[in-house]
């Protein structure tokens, strides 16, 4: 490597400071050959040697439908090597066991990914697992990437590197996953040294590219950011490159360096290849009479080149063998490199000796061969290989390829030939099918491709995959072959809607509700459309969403009974039922019963919002379908907001065992869908009777199996009650305003702009309280539109407004905000929440505060005495949690009633139950 001694020492410095403690982010980029992977690989050498933790991949351009194979191939090759490391042995078992604590089970979806994993951790990949349970398996995926990366920086005491060459041809879940990877709340964090290298081609990647907007985003990437520039070598510096090759002195060689400058304009990639070609064509040879190297000063010079490296490469393969362009065109069509084994295959489907011819190749310098893998030299010398067939042949080849692979398929899960094949064809496209059957088994092959792009959470390719099934389907199709085309337009739509492309799931529904044979056959496709339009119009995807269940003969419509008629219709129903009975309930196996419940899953959450009247009966339902046919992944939903039901209307105890029993269903019906719901939904109750500090931990369980299922929303929100909960449980200030600041990172990077608001009247509070000039970053008017609009964040923001202005004795202030709070109570959420509790109690001190000093005390007595009475029936389920605070408001009411005898007896035994029960910030 020459003349690339400054930017590697940027690279070095810059992975020195991650070592340090911060993390890093390097991309590498210029034109193309001018040695960026070469630099990348220098300092790979540098990271090893030092004992850290190299994880290395390449993307390709003729592999993008391959999902996340340059991830896989990065993290699989590390874990081979762990495999073969007889060193590492007792770390390898240490590694295994805290991979299993912090994966679990799983730890097998991220083994599809990384094969090598699943000997590290002795898992049987042939047992077949349902994965009915994940809301998004992209983002469950990013998330165990992250935990992966955590557990061996951990175990290995190294920051761990990340190389991925070719950026500039990463497909979209690798993106998002090195997005993830980047992010704080990724592996970003205080325990984990994290350094990114990346290259790509410049001008290539454009400023609209998300990984190149997260690379360069520092408010986004917790991590300092670096770019690296390589341009062509100074005349000066590829003098001494010339110099140091030819071992001569560089007065003996300018004449020669300075024609391969001129000829080359430096780029090293062209001067390495030039030089190669001289030295073939006898013009730079090594003379023995002399002792040294000579060359043909007056040949050289007038050899005619392109300025183009690619064009010289395309030419200079001319003088090869037929046999050895046809192999190296036979190798470019499946991308930068294949293994023997699978050359090995290709040789016998196609009758064609390639493997020798490749190895001839590699003499040339245009391959190189390792470990049993041959790759181009360079992906400059591929696209030349690629550009020796004319543009119809290339499509031919394609097919004829892919064709000739589909005989190996085997049909089971997981077929490394499946996607191989499939990507060829594809690249071939319907033109180049010369049969009508081809089109059906083209068409089912990319069904099985997108099937298993799902699998492992690359929704982008599974896109891809679908609706190149759906170009290849001829006329008539609906007619001919209605159902592959049906599961094709409707995993093509589930596909779309995951990746947030809401036109092509509109197009794709149209097609199905047009075509659809039966009104079953397109409610997969209604339930889509209804998600989708719940992101800006949730009243009318309610609305549909009511008229769907209708269709299926549940009425939702004309139900807004009273929470308590609803609550005991539902304990009656149950009375007829033992835990056991319920818990044993066969499974759901109705397809249209089993959309309805998630119909009415989605339908509950909407509700809470903007009909808090109407969700109660939605639970309901699900209990009933539930004990009618069978449990169902959404069955447990029902049962956790019964129970919060049956503890807001005041019956802790009963709520407290329905809740329980939730979990005991989630865990019996083995599904991952809703566990972030049904956890968060149960510690909003069980707070009420366990000790709050207790409860916390529970919290941080909802986190993970939200993120583990890919359930966003409901990770935040166990994010922002977690933080709701240690404000109430006394944790130290510094501790909230820390943990505030990781969730509002948090929510900030996924765009949860009501979650965000709602955080940050909490922050301010806490900021106040701590004494520290340091505000929340607002979101300006985006946040006074919520707050205006959103009946739920509004109550929450006057709360908390109220709350400081008490802590500060601003009386107008504290009587404004209260008021404003309470006005918001009636059109809130029916269900149980431990803020109700933080609101009762504070509200409960304003309310006798402001009875001392306003003129209609009465008032504000009542309201104090209602806060009093609710603490009061809470301290009989927990008096851990709400002793204290009943002890409090009688201390205040007796004061409001000049008692001041019983309200110093009541300040005592508040005082001393927060002690006893560690609750001492109230």
């Amino acid at each position: 490597m020459f003349g690339r001694n400054a930017e590697l020492s940027i690279i070095i410095d810059a992975y020195r400071r991650t070592i340090s403690g911060d993390s890093e982010v390097v991309t590498i980029y210029g034109q193309s050959g001018t040695g960026k992977s070469l630099l990348a690989c220098e300092f790979g050498k540098y990271v090893v040697a030092g004992g850290g933790i190299l994880l290395s991949g390449k993307f390709d351009q003729l592999q993008q439908g391959k999902p996340l194979s340059a991830l896989a191939s990065a993290f699989n090759q590390y874990c081979g090597i762990l495999l073969q490391s007889c060193e590492l042995a007792s770390l390898k078992e240490m590694l295994a066991g805290q991979l299993n604590a912090a994966m679990g089970r799983e730890a097998f979806h991220l083994a599809k990914l990384i094969p090598n994993l699943a000997h590290i951790l002795s898992l049987d990949m042939n047992i077949v697992i349902q994965d009915d349970g994940c809301a998004n398996a992209q983002k469950r995926l990013q998330y165990l990437l992250c935990r992966f990366v955590e557990v061996i920086s951990s175990i290995f005491a190294a920051p761990v590197t990340l190389f991925l060459d070719d950026l500039q041809w990463a497909d979209s879940a690798s993106i998002a996953a090195v997005n993830q990877l980047l992010l704080r709340g990724g592996v970003a964090s205080q325990t984990t040294h994290f350094f990114f290298l990346g290259c790509y081609r410049e001008g290539e990647v454009n400023n609209c590219n998300p990984l190149w907007k997260s690379l360069c985003n520092n408010s986004l990437v917790n991590a300092r950011s670096t770019q690296v520039k390589l341009d062509n070598l100074a005349e000066e510096t590829l003098s001494t490159m010339v110099s140091e090759t030819l071992c001569l002195s560089p007065r003996l060689t300018r004449s020669l360096s300075s024609m391969i400058y001129h000829k080359t304009k430096g780029n090293p990639l062209f001067v390495s290849r030039l030089m190669i070609s001289l030295s073939k064509e006898g013009l730079l040879r090594p003379s023995l009479s002399r002792r040294r190297w000579e060359w043909d000063e007056k040949k050289i010079q007038c050899q005619k080149l392109s300025d183009d490296v690619a064009i010289f490469l395309t030419k200079s393969m001319e003088s090869l063998s037929d046999d050895v362009k046809s192999s190296l065109c036979v190798l470019s069509c499946f991308g930068s490199s294949a293994e023997s084994t699978f050359i090995k295959t290709l040789e016998k489907v196609l009758k064609m000796n390639i493997l020798t011819n490749l190895d001839e190749a590699v003499e040339e310098g245009l391959l190189d061969k390792k470990d049993g893998l041959y790759h181009f030299s360079h992906d400059r010398i591929q696209e030349a290989a690629y550009n020796m067939m004319k543009f119809l042949d290339r499509r031919h080849f394609h097919f004829k390829y892919g064709m000739a692979l589909v005989p190996l398929l085997n049909g089971q899960k997981g077929d490394s030939n499946l996607l191989t094949a499939v990507n060829q064809l594809n690249l071939a496209g319907p033109e180049s099918v010369q049969e009508k059957s081809q089109n059906i088994t083209v068409a089912d092959l990319n069904l099985q491709a997108g099937k298993q792009a799902m699998e492992m959470s690359d929704f982008s390719a599974a896109y891809a995959y679908f609706d190149n099934g759906i170009s290849f389907l001829r006329k008539k199709h609906w007619d001919e072959h209605y159902a592959l085309s049906l599961e094709l337009f409707d995993l093509a739509a589930t596909c779309a809607l995951t990746n947030g492309d809401f036109v092509s799931l509109k197009l794709l529904s149209e097609q199905v509700i047009e075509y659809g044979r039966t009104y079953a056959d397109k409610l997969n496709i209604l339930y889509l459309s209804s998600c989708a339009l719940a992101f800006s119009k949730l009243p009318e995807s309610i609305e549909k969403g009511i008229d769907v269940l209708a269709n299926l003969g549940i009425e939702l419509r004309g139900h807004e009974s009273n929470m308590e008629a609803c609550v005991q219709e539902t304990k009656d129903l149950l009375s007829f039922y033992t835990d056991d009975e319920i818990l044993n309930t066969r499974p759901m196996t109705d397809p249209t019963m089993m959309i309805a419940m998630k119909f009415l899953g989605k339908l509950g959450v909407g509700m809470c919002q903007i009909m808090p009247k109407s969700s109660p009966y939605v639970m309901q339902r699900i209990i009933q379908l539930s004990l009618l046919h069978g449990m169902s992944p959404v069955s447990p939903i029902g049962f956790v907001y019964l129970g919060s039901y049956i503890a807001k209307l005041g019956d802790i105890r009963e709520g407290y065992h329905f809740v329980k029993l939730s979990r005991s269903l989630l865990n019996k019906v083995g599904s991952g869908e809703c566990a972030g719901e049904v956890i968060c939904a149960d510690i909003q109750v069980r707070a009420y009777v366990e000790p709050i500090q207790a409860t916390l931990e529970y919290h941080n369980e909802g986190f993970a199996a939200a993120m583990t299922s890919g359930d966003i929303i409901q990770a935040t929100i166990n994010n922002i009650c977690y933080c709701t909960c240690i404000v109430l449980a006394g944790v130290n200030l510094q501790t909230v305003q820390e943990k505030c600041a990781e969730s509002e990172i948090f929510m900030y990077e996924r765009k949860m702009l009501v979650f965000i608001v709602q955080l940050h009247a909490c922050q301010h509070s806490v900021f106040k309280l701590i004494g520290t000039d340091e505000k929340p970053t607002y979101v300006s008017a985006e946040e006074e539109n919520i707050i205006a609009t959103n009946t739920s964040v509004r109550r929450t923001h006057y709360f908390w407004r109220a709350y400081t202005s008490f802590m500060f004795r601003l009386y107008d202030d504290a009587k404004h905000y209260t008021e404003k709070n309470m006005d918001c109570i009636v059109n809130t959420w029916s269900f149980m929440l431990v803020a109700h509790s933080n609101h009762a109690f504070y509200i409960g001190l304003i309310s006798f505060w402001l009875a001392r000093k306003t003129r209609d005390g009465q008032q504000w007595h009542e309201t104090g005495k209602k806060s009093k009475l609710a603490l009061k029936k809470w301290a009989e389920t927990s008096k851990w949690t709400f002793e204290n605070k009943w002890y409090l408001l009688e201390a205040e009411e007796s004061h409001c009633n000049n008692d001041f005898e019983s309200a110093n007896s009541f300040y005592e035994k508040a005082i001393s139950s927060a002690k006893d029960h560690k609750v001492r910030s109230d």
